[in-house]
């Protein structure tokens, strides 16, 4: 969506030293009267003022000066718009002092850009442009050129503007770096045109004459001489703060919350201004800017993908002869959310890995990944260089890894190929958010939105919410993610000096002084589920129950329930990657009072927990294969093909192609598959069992189908060489496929159990028949769907009216993310509920006494064992059971040998394996994968050589053990991590721990070769 323009004042502060600032601006320009230009007597070209009282041309060669000149040529202002289109340009702001005097400098610390939009904004502009500001502080050095504010400005409050006369630019535009600058943009814009006339115009100065039209949108006419109008765009001028104590005046701390899931990201800001229940007040949504097209920001819960593209501002090479080398560093090296998607869907199908459909799902990997990565090249020329850039590469190794997390300072070696592990992705990923996140909350027009504008802003909090039956390992990860993405970004803004940990130096007095600007504490605590059941009961006991609980838990509690002052909430969360399961007891702690009343603490109790990794994305896989698949079959069995299962299996299954191919395999599914099947669930979603009109059918061609323009050539002409090859016709077209679906079809399926989600909710609804439930919470995009919440009447023993969907449920104002007051997207309930959690930790929420540190996180782990391809663990196969949690840490049950000996339990190897785990005793449970038990090259080699010493097959016997975990114990979580005990066999060789390898494995799939997720490789097909 395009950013809302903000009406700013004359003047406006920027806050140093914090990262790359935008501003946006809306303009009309209409019909322009065309540039005047003459070439002065020095050889600089400048654009000549109009009087048009007197019918003179003029410009002014020095302040309070003018100068009659003839035009030696025009340019229309429309061209120079066409022309410089989505370029990026440097932008002359200079220190300026009242009326008229600019000083030369600084010269290379802003950048402009303008972009004709497809179609007029809301306020009926046809053009943005989009302001960036690099807000480094620069050390003052007397000989060196002066190029970007320093100290001293801040320090004196220097006021800065744009120049646009000819006194203030003549010497800037003879400056070489930014002459070549505009000389290689009109060079880029001309390609295709004659080369003598394109010469001539060089010759000319036409690149300078562009220029000079963009700067005239926004130039003040001279006071006297020219009609007093406000120009096309008017910029304020500019004043520098410190980001930091100043004058007594702290800077506004800010907690960011996070939702990170596996399919959707959600973060929301909350501003500390020190008043009693300000963060309900000062809080916004995250927003991501488009570092791609920037004149688009992000607002909604934004996709989880990550793409590796460098950010451009313009030309890099010859801001460098300015003097400057690093102006203009985007310290990340990789994108997310929408333009992450958009780029993944623009890949030529040549550059080989470029990016993830979400770093979540691999947050067990932590191993180099072979292929490599390479930038997405879709909006660049020459060929995909590797994913290595300046500042971020100088900081991580080969692997991945934050140097500074590295014991061994001859190991601290930057990275030169990158084989990034898959969980290192999620440092990157969440690298991107925590930049995007420092540039928004000290932006201008944040800044003026939330009030106390010329006060900076820091980051005090970082809060992640996770899945209930997230493996306390994976959440160790998660949370040595965050803290790496922090040291990376410190360093890359400057802001940590030194090599060392960022989190270290805090922590020693002699090394608090490398930290710049202070570092953010993080939290990885809270689950998605229970702060959705915290949403709600804000909601009903402050905005409909007038700040009563005790009325409220009276009014919710089941007819038949003696504690008035006691309820049983449960909550079933539908993300993209797992379903969730928290079933909890709230009651009014009333200690120090006697009676009823307000005043009391609401005390939570978390009975059961559990999650399954069958979700959102299985249903949309399900769709695919149930109604996009047959269609695409069948279409191409009527253009001729005869093998369409050979085909298929090419196209959008398993079988072996080129790496080329394989990427087009993969667009295939995000381009075609699955936004048909988006489509379809969108319409699913307004269906109504009971209301007939609803009862659609969906009968339209793919073309109508899809968004637009998001079938790419390279895809549709990758379909028809293949569909040729196998004897079909040379006219087909994928967005002729006609589809013709009926939902009540739909809704059958879905009810009827053939979608693999029925199990899973099944099997939670069977849970939660075992718990006097008060209300079940429903939340996640899914539970909007109507069979979803069909089977789960079917199954639960609750009158349906407590059942709650989320979806659409009234808030008020107060929830960040509410369309009318009511919940448009229930994904966002995490993320909110996180923020309510906070708020109730620091106590800031008046007549809401919330206490939330009695949520103690606590291990799901039960049952170990070894997990088959329908993700169950038979009873056989059960190696460790009814686990418990002991010192900080999961204790494996001790067995008594022959011998009379207690020892762990033996896991019997005879090839690779797959351990998981469930937590209720029952067979028919879905178990969730945990780790990989295989061999290591020598150990597999050694096994195919080893004969049985007992007459039998050779086997090995591997016994566990709880790992050590330093972070697990250092944030107070159960300690979960397994590790290699010793290993035995029953052969003539000799195997010891080297021979097998233990590595932590959750992704939900159905063999050991390949590892990666449907959409990261396309293959669809069963």
């Amino acid at each position: 969506m395009l950013p809302e323009i903000v009406s700013y004042d004359r003047q406006v502060t920027l806050v140093g030293d914090s990262g790359i600032q935008f501003m946006d601006f809306g303009l009309a320009p209409g019909r322009q009267p065309a540039g005047e230009f003459v070439k002065l007597a020095n050889g600089v070209l400048t654009r000549l003022l109009y009087n048009e009282q007197r019918d003179y041309y003029f410009y002014q060669p020095a302040p309070g000066n003018i100068e009659k000149a003839k035009s030696q040529y025009d340019i229309p202002v429309e061209q120079s718009l066409k022309l410089l289109d989505s370029v990026w340009l440097p932008l002359p702001l200079f220190r300026f002092s009242p009326p008229d005097m600019y000083q030369e400098g600084p010269i290379n610390w802003a950048r402009f850009r303008f972009v004709k939009l497809p179609k007029p904004d809301i306020d009926g502009h046809s053009h943005r442009m989009t302001l960036a500001i690099d807000t480094r502080i620069m050390a003052k050095q007397q000989a060196a050129a002066d190029l970007s504010p320093n100290q001293e400005d801040v320090n004196a409050g220097a006021t800065f503007a744009v120049a646009t006369s000819t006194y203030a630019l003549n010497w800037y535009l003879t400056q070489d770096w930014v002459r070549d600058w505009l000389i290689e943009v009109f060079k880029e814009a001309s390609k295709g045109r004659d080369f003598d006339e394109r010469e001539q115009e060089l010759a000319q100065q036409y690149p300078v004459a562009h220029y000079l039209n963009l700067l005239s949108l926004v130039a003040t006419p001279v006071e006297g001489l020219q009609p007093q109008t406000a120009p096309t765009t008017e910029l304020p001028q500019f004043r520098m703060i410190a980001n930091r104590e100043v004058n007594a005046i702290k800077p506004i701390p800010v907690d960011l919350i996070l939702d990170v899931g596996n399919s959707r990201t959600c973060g929301i800001l909350i501003e500390d201004h020190g008043q009693s229940g300000s963060g309900l007040m000062h809080n916004y949504v995250l927003k991501l800017r488009d570092l791609s097209a920037p004149e688009h920001v992000y607002i909604d819960p934004f996709e989880s993908r990550v793409e590796f593209s460098q950010a451009f501002f313009g030309k890099d090479h010859c801001s460098v002869r300015s003097g400057r080398h690093d102006a203009f560093q985007w310290p990340t090296i990789a994108r997310i959310g929408g333009e992450a998607t958009r780029l993944a869907a623009r890949r030529r199908g040549s550059e080989g890995s470029t990016g993830l459909s979400s770093p979540k799902r691999y947050l067990w990997d932590e191993k180099f990944y072979g292929q490599g990565w390479r930038f997405n090249g879709s909006y660049v020329q020459d060929t995909n260089p590797l994913a290595t850039a300046a500042p971020f590469a100088n900081l991580i190794d080969e692997k991945g890894e934050a140097l500074h997390t590295i014991e061994d300072e001859m190991d601290r070696i930057p990275v030169f190929t990158p084989r990034y592990s898959r969980s290192a992705l999620m440092t990157f990923m969440l690298a991107e958010v925590l930049t995007q996140a420092i540039s928004q909350i000290n932006s201008v027009e944040q800044r003026i939105r939330q009030g106390h504008a010329g006060i900076p802003r820091q980051l005090r909090h970082l809060i992640l919410t996770v899945p209930p039956g997230l493996p306390m390992a994976e959440k160790c990860i998660l949370e040595q993610r965050m803290r790496h993405a922090v040291g990376l970004v410190w360093k890359s803004l400057r802001w940590h000096h030194g090599e060392n940990d960022p989190y270290k130096d805090e922590l020693e007095s002699a090394t608090q002084a490398n930290i710049k600007i202070p570092l953010p504490k993080i939290r990885v605590e809270w689950d998605e589920a229970s702060c959705a059941q915290l949403v709600y009961l804000y909601t009903e006991i402050n905005q409909n129950f007038a700040g009563h609980p005790e009325a409220f838990f009276n009014a919710l509690g089941r007819p038949g329930r003696k504690d008035r002052e006691t309820i049983t909430i449960a909550s079933i969360d539908i993300g993209g990657g797992t379903t969730d399961l928290v079933i909890s007891d709230y009651r009014l702690d009333r200690n120090g009072l006697s009676g009823g009343g307000t005043n009391a603490h609401i005390i939570p109790q978390q009975r059961f927990r559990d999650s399954f990794k069958i979700a959102g994305d299985d249903i949309l896989l399900d769709v695919i294969q149930a109604y996009v698949l047959p269609v695409f079959a069948q279409a191409l069995r009527d253009s001729g093909v005869v093998s369409v299962e050979s085909l298929m299996s090419q196209l959008c299954g398993s079988q072996n192609i080129s790496a080329a191919e394989a990427v087009l395999r993969q667009q295939l599914s995000l381009q075609l598959f699955v936004p048909l099947a988006l489509s379809i669930l969108s319409h699913y979603e307004k269906y109504d069992p009971l209301d007939e009109q609803t009862h659609l059918t969906i009968n339209q061609r793919v073309s109508e189908l899809l968004p637009a323009e998001s079938l790419r050539d390279e895809v549709e002409t990758f379909v028809k060489r293949e569909v040729q090859k196998a004897g079909g016709s040379g006219s087909f077209s994928l967005t002729d496929i006609a589809f013709n679906l009926s939902l009540t079809q739909v809704h059958t399926d879905l009810c009827s159990g053939k979608f693999n989600i029925d199990k899973v909710l099944t099997a939670l609804c069977e849970v939660l028949s075992c718990y006097e439930c008060d209300l079940l919470l429903l939340t996640g995009r899914p539970s909007q769907l109507p069979g979803i919440q069909a089977i789960i009447r079917r199954n639960i023993p609750l009158p349906p009216g407590r059942i709650l969907a989320l979806h659409g449920y009234q808030t008020g104002t107060w929830y960040p993310f509410h369309k009318n007051g009511y919940i448009d997207d229930p994904k966002s309930t995490a993320s909110v509920g996180a923020m309510l959690s906070q708020l109730c930790a620091n106590h800031s929420i008046p007549n809401f006494h919330f206490r939330i540190t009695a949520l103690k996180p606590y291990s799901t782990i039960r049952h170990i064992g070894i997990i088959d391809m329908d993700n169950l663990i038979r009873d056989a196969d059960i190696v460790y059971r009814h686990i418990k949690s002991e010192n900080g840490q999961i204790m494996l049950p001790l067995t008594e040998t022959e011998a009379g000996e207690k020892t762990k339990q033996s896991i019997i190897m005879r090839g690779d394996l797959r351990l998981g785990y469930r937590q209720l005793d029952a067979e028919r449970w879905s178990a969730s994968p945990l780790y990989t038990l295989r061999f290591s090259e020598d150990g597999r080699k050694k096994f195919s050589l080893a004969n049985a010493t007992d007459g039998g097959a050779p086997y090995l016997k591997v016994r566990l053990e709880i790992g050590k975990d330093k972070r697990a114990s250092q944030l107070g979580l159960i300690s979960d991590r397994l590790a290699i005990a010793d290993v035995s066999s029953n052969t003539d060789k000799s195997f010891s721990k080297r021979d097998v390898e233990l590595e932590l494995n959750t992704m939900p799939d159905t063999g050991l070769i390949d590892s990666r997720h449907w959409l990261d490789s396309g293959s669809v097909k069963k």
